[in-house]
C-alpha cells in the first residue's frame, strides 16, 4: 500500500519539486498540495493522508501552529517538518506541537523520501544538524540537573524568585530574612554555579533547551 503524502509549502518551485519527488516514488502517493496552513485545515478532516510535509514559515498561520491544531484532530497523521529553519526554538516548538520528524530543505531527495518512509514506519527522522542539537540538549539538561542538585532548597527558592525579576527587598520578605541574608544566599549560588552575575546564574539554570 502506498504512503499517502500531503505537501504544505508556499514557494511554488519548491512545492512543485516536492510533488514531483513524491510522484516519482512508486511507494508514495501525493494526497494533496497546499500553499498555506489554512488550505490544509479546510481539507484536513476528509483528507486521505498518512504523512504531511510541513513548512514552518508560511503566509498566515505558521506550520507549527497548524501542526498543534491538527494533531489533536487526527493524532494518527504524522507531521514531518521540512524547513530552512534549524534554530533551537523552532525545533523545540515543532516537536512540542506534535511533529515527529524535522528535516531541512537542503536534504537530498533520496534522504527525504526515506524520511517519509521512516516516519510512516514509526521512526522520527531528523537532519544531522537537528539531531546534533537534540543530543546537545540532552547533555545540557544533565549538566543543568547536576548544578541544581548542588544548591540547597533555600538557594533554589532564591534563584526562582530572581528568575521572576523580584528585587532583593521582595525576596527578603518572601523567604523571611533581611537584605543581607539574601545577599548571603546569592553569593553562595554564584560560587556553586561559578558565575558572577544574576544573568549568568539564571542562564545556567534556566536556559531554553529542546527537552
Amino acid at each position: 500500500m502506498a504512503i499517502h503524502v500531503a505537501i504544505v509549502e508556499d514557494q511554488k518551485q519548491i512545492r512543485e519539486g516536492l510533488k514531483a519527488m513524491v510522484d516519482s516514488s512508486p511507494d508514495l502517493f501525493c494526497a494533496g498540495v497546499f500553499e498555506d496552513a489554512e488550505s490544509l485545515i479546510q481539507n484536513f478532516k476528509h483528507l486521505d493522508v498518512h504523512v504531511i510535509l510541513m513548512d514552518i514559515g508560511l503566509p498566515g498561520q505558521s506550520g507549527i501552529d497548524c501542526v498543534e491544531k491538527l494533531k489533536e484532530i487526527r493524532p494518527e497523521v504524522h507531521f514531518l517538518m521540512c524547513t530552512n529553519l534549524d534554530d533551537d526554538d523552532k525545533i523545540y516548538d515543532a516537536l512540542c506541537a506534535g511533529a515527529t520528524g524535522y528535516v531541512l530543505k537542503n536534504i537530498p531527495r533520496a534522504d527525504l523520501t526515506e524520511a517519509i518512509r521512516q516516519i510512516h514506519g514509526g521512526g522520527s527522522p531528523m537532519s544531522p544538524s537537528v539531531a546534533r542539537k537534540i543530543v546537545n540538549a540532552f547533555s545540557g539538561k544533565r549538566k543543568q540537573s547536576k548544578l541544581v542538585n548542588a544548591l540547597t532548597d533555600r538557594e533554589k527558592e532564591v534563584l526562582s524568585l530572581l528568575d521572576k525579576g523580584y528585587p532583593y527587598k521582595v525576596i527578603a520578605e518572601e523567604i523571611g530574612t533581611g537584605i543581607e541574608g539574601v545577599r548571603f544566599h546569592i553569593r553562595n549560588i554564584y560560587e556553586k554555579l561559578q558565575v558572577h552575575s544574576r544573568g549568568e546564574a539564571l542562564n545556567k539554570i534556566y536556559p531554553r533547551v529542546l527537552i
